[in-house]
């Protein structure tokens, strides 16, 4: 019997440590791809209870599939944010997740894209999505358990709607977290300013 999965469209948030166009193969040579999404904590407040009721499941289940043993409960695939001195930001961190493949029962080789969408629904091709793109995630709830870790519930990616992008490439001030300063200074038209090429830093993740 198919497994059928609670599916959730997160609220709008910025991307962070995002891997959508291409996977990372750092620590899987088959590779996943994933993204980690802030979300201001008070429009999360139903994603989040989404999320615990499915962990709660999950305990159940594994406590169902184990003869009635003792389950703990994992972590769960959000945390809060905290910034450099220690400090909630007041957002929340999602952590999205996906296979870049699978291999079938008869050892067929099942490749996996994350599907992009623009804020008006069109389909995106040819782009490399960057952290700090603000988008919404569309995922699946897929309960696990492990004896080490415990019953918990994983957000599988499945696609993903940008409403502002950050593209990759030669690196600019967006991507670099730099805001517009209205009166500051600005290069004359005709000097050609350096581009600096930024390793990706989904690399270090």
């Amino acid at each position: 019997m198919k497994n059928s999965y609670v599916k959730i469209v997160s609220p709008e948030g910025i991307s962070q440590y995002a891997w959508l166009t291409k996977p990372d193969t750092k620590f899987d040579k088959d590779g996943h791809y994933k993204v980690n999404l802030a979300v201001p904590t008070d429009k999360a407040q139903s994603l989040i209870k989404q999320i615990d009721d499915e962990m709660k499941k999950s305990v159940e289940i594994a406590k169902e599939k184990n003869k009635g043993k003792a389950v703990k409960q994992a972590s769960a695939p959000y945390e809060e944010e905290i910034d450099s001195e220690g400090k909630p930001t007041g957002n929340t961190i999602f952590k999205f997740k996906r296979k870049a493949q699978i291999i079938s029962a008869d050892g067929k080789v099942i490749p996996f894209k994350v599907a992009l969408f623009d804020s008006s629904g069109k389909p995106l091709i040819d782009v490399n999505v960057w952290s700090g793109s603000e988008m919404k995630v569309s995922a699946e709830l897929v309960h696990w358990f492990t004896a080490m870790a415990g019953a918990g519930v994983s957000l599988r990616l499945r696609a993903v709607q940008i409403t502002k992008l950050v593209e990759g490439g030669a690196g600019n001030a967006e991507g670099y977290g730099f805001d517009k300063v209205e009166g500051g200074y600005t290069a004359p038209e005709s000097v050609n300013t350096n581009v600096v090429q930024e390793e990706s830093a989904e690399a270090d993740f």
